[in-house]
């Protein structure tokens, strides 16, 4: 594959997370319920802390929560009441990914966002510095952290900031943690961005937004068809954030922000990744509507429209690099969608973290 690194690959340690108690926020999201999975696989004892879910948003999670055996708080981190929780259970590790995580839903609900980004994260922050049994926390923020006004590829050494109140929302996250008083515990924040995989239920996000389109047998409706992201398969961040938090635990020595993104080859157009999707689509037997796509632009709705961001840092302090190559994160991506109905959703997970450990080992 070509976006590979000469890095040695690195797995996370089953003898590290075996028995280790973390405390996960956004563990009932799309990347939430994707860790959890993982981190229980790995052996961990997983808390929970997320918001209660909306019965007319089909999450992953509910198809995951009983068998996976994390013990689920739902509360509003933004609001006090669910630090109780998670003082009993004296977590080791603190993974944070609760947030609101919509750029259209900041621009209709900012109090929200603000509210959930920055707050969120201030009382969490609240509680790792109250427990002297945290020994390390990756607070998860975005690629969308940089000063838009900056060249990309972004570099962790950038500005921060953001011209929409997401964006801005994440940056002033980042200030909340490089800002707070320095405790026992190691802090850290993670960026990371445009990820795709099956279970992404939300709205305004590209592949869902294709796939419901298209098994309704409509056109699709994109935004920026020229726009280009980073594209990454969900585990290939969470790969990131665990090998952090795992290389965090031995020692001080790491940079206190890490990007987690694929290389410049793999930045291409939302058109060219919905013509692979397509064509996937096909090739599984299904249908498109002619044509497949419409756009309409939402002119109230201030996008970037080149991401790129370089995570040459990640691959030579953590030996972390990607092993899944945009299109065949589109491939498993909508292949898990076709797959749904008559698979279960952590059966169709295992199954691709399965084959993602396979190639991070080969590439060796």
């Amino acid at each position: 594959m070509d976006d590979v690194t000469s890095a040695s690959p690195a797995l996370p340690s089953v003898a590290f997370w075996s028995g280790r108690r973390v405390l996960l926020t956004g563990h009932t999201g799309f990347k939430g319920a994707w860790l959890a999975l993982w981190l229980r696989h790995l052996g961990a004892e997983v808390l929970g802390v997320s918001l209660p879910g909306e019965p007319a948003s089909p999450r992953l999670w509910d198809d995951l929560a009983e068998p996976l055996g994390v013990t689920d708080v739902q509360a509003d981190l933004a609001e006090p009441g669910w630090e109780h929780h998670v003082e009993a259970f004296a977590p080791d590790v603190v993974l944070h990914l609760a947030a609101q995580a919509l750029v259209p839903v900041g621009y209709r609900e900012p109090l929200r966002t603000f509210a959930s980004n920055v707050m969120g994260t201030a009382r969490v922050l609240d509680v790792v510095s109250s427990l002297d049994s945290v020994v390390v926390a990756v607070m998860v923020t975005t690629d969308k952290v940089y000063d838009p006004r900056q060249a990309p590829p972004h570099r962790e050494s950038d500005f921060l900031g953001g011209h929409d109140p997401y964006a801005a929302s994440k940056a002033a996250a980042e200030l909340v943690v490089s800002s707070w008083p320095r405790s026992s515990a190691r802090v850290v924040t993670a960026r990371a961005g445009n990820v795709i995989g099956g279970g992404d239920w939300s709205p305004d996000r590209l592949v869902p937004d294709l796939v419901r389109a298209w098994a309704a047998g409509d056109p699709a409706t994109l935004r920026m068809p020229g726009a280009v992201r980073p594209w990454q398969h969900v585990l290939q961040p969470l790969h990131g954030y665990l090998l952090y938090a795992e290389r965090l635990w031995d020692g001080p020595d790491l940079p206190a922000a890490l990007n987690f993104g694929p290389d410049d080859t793999q930045a291409v157009t939302v058109g060219e990744l919905v013509d692979h999707a397509a064509e996937t689509w096909r090739h599984g037997g299904g249908t498109l509507p002619d044509p497949a796509t419409t756009t309409v632009p939402m002119p109230d709705v201030v996008e970037t429209g080149h991401l790129e961001i370089d995570s040459t840092l990640a691959t030579s302090a953590l030996g972390w690099r990607n092993a899944v190559d945009w299109r065949t994160a589109t491939e498993w991506t909508i292949d898990w969608y076709r797959r749904a109905p008559v698979t279960s959703a952590a059966a169709l997970m295992r199954e691709q973290l399965d084959a993602y450990e396979k190639r991070v080992q080969s590439h060796g």
